[in-house]
This record gives structure tokens, sequence and C-alpha cells, in this order.
């Protein structure tokens, strides 16, 4: 299926965060819009917002990257993590070698930082490619598939929809990306498909 290049149909909105987990909110910036397959991802700039929304640490750039491939490089870790988590969902053997070589290319290292109550360790990304530009969403991929509950990893039920989520609720039950969005749209066609069957 081919996303549609005109989209960002809330590239700032509610649908950024249905998956419950950075990973599959990345898959998820793949999206349907209007019937269509949306990509949210149009640009460089858009890659760096993304991340920014998701509370991401941006690398700190050894040198400017060249205008062009994040977008690229980010459309092919998605395209590897969709991969990845299908086989995983589907129990099938997972094709690692590329997302191997993603995390690879990673380069971080520990930093101390002081606080008023006291000190914080955080991991500080460096960056000199677009892949290791990418390499915290890299990592929350690889953690996704080496530690998730992939019983608890879904596709959204919604007819045309192709958001996941990892369902996080109490009993497990989670249906729908959103409740309000195909939640609503599943009741609505149920409730019309009775009142048909009682009618005739």
């Amino acid at each position: 299926m081919r996303a549609s290049a005109k989209a960002n149909d809330s590239g700032k909105g509610s649908l950024d965060f249905v998956g419950d987990h950075l990973a599959i909110n990345f898959l998820n910036t793949l999206r349907m819009h209007e019937g269509v397959l949306a990509d949210t991802l149009q640009s460089d700039e858009n890659v760096v917002e993304w991340l920014r929304r998701m509370n991401v640490p941006l690398p700190l750039l050894q040198k400017p990257l060249e205008p062009g491939p994040l977008l690229r490089t980010a459309r092919n870790l998605r395209t590897l993590a969709l991969r990845a988590v299908e086989q995983k969902k589907a129990s099938e053997r997972v094709r690692l070698n590329e997302l191997n070589a993603f995390l690879a290319n990673a380069t971080s290292q520990l930093q101390l930082k002081n606080r008023r109550d006291g000190l914080d360790l955080e991991r500080v990304y460096l960056a000199r490619s677009a892949e290791q530009y990418l390499a915290p969403v890299t990592e929350a991929i690889a953690d996704l598939l080496a530690n998730g509950d992939f019983d608890l990893v879904r596709r959204c039920e919604g007819e045309e929809c192709v958001l996941w989520f990892y369902d996080r609720t109490k009993g497990h039950r989670r249906r729908w990306c959103t409740e309000r969005g195909c939640g609503t749209r599943a009741r609505v066609a149920a409730f019309r498909a009775r009142r048909a069957a009682t009618s005739k």
C-alpha cells in the first residue's frame, strides 16, 4: 500500500501518542487520513519535530546533517521496525541484520548532571549521520522486540485503521487506537447493523 505524500493529518494531534510506547508511536507516523494511507513524516524537520514531541533526547550533532537523509533514514527504519513487529506478532523468526546495523551505528555516553537535590545520570547521544541521529528510536524498537509483551502489542481493530498500540489497560481489553475514533465508528456500525437486522 502506498502512502499519500500530501498528508499530515494530525502531526501534532492526539494520534501521536496512542501507541503508548516510543517504538509503536514511531510506527504510527504512518496512518490513515480520509481513507488514504498518509505519512506524517514529510521532511527532515517533521522527523525532528516528532522526536521533540516524543521527548526523545536529540543527539548532539558533531557535524551538520545534509538535507534529506534524515527523512529517508527515518522512513527506512520505520519500514524495518514494522516488518519486525509484524514478524514477532506472527511468531515468525525476526530478521535482525538491518536493525542490528542501525544499532551498531549508535554512539552515546553517560553524563552526570547536577540537580538541586543531587546528581542525575543521563545518556547523551552523539551523531554524525542520520542513523546515529535516530539511535534513541532504534534502541526503543530493539527494546520492544526483545522485552515487549507481544500479547499486548496489537493493531487497532478499526476496519481501515493501521495504527498499533501497547495495551497497558488494567484488564488488557483495549481494542481501538482511540475510543472516540475507531471505537465510536465500530459501535455506530454495530448499532446500524443490529437495527437493519431487526427491521427486516
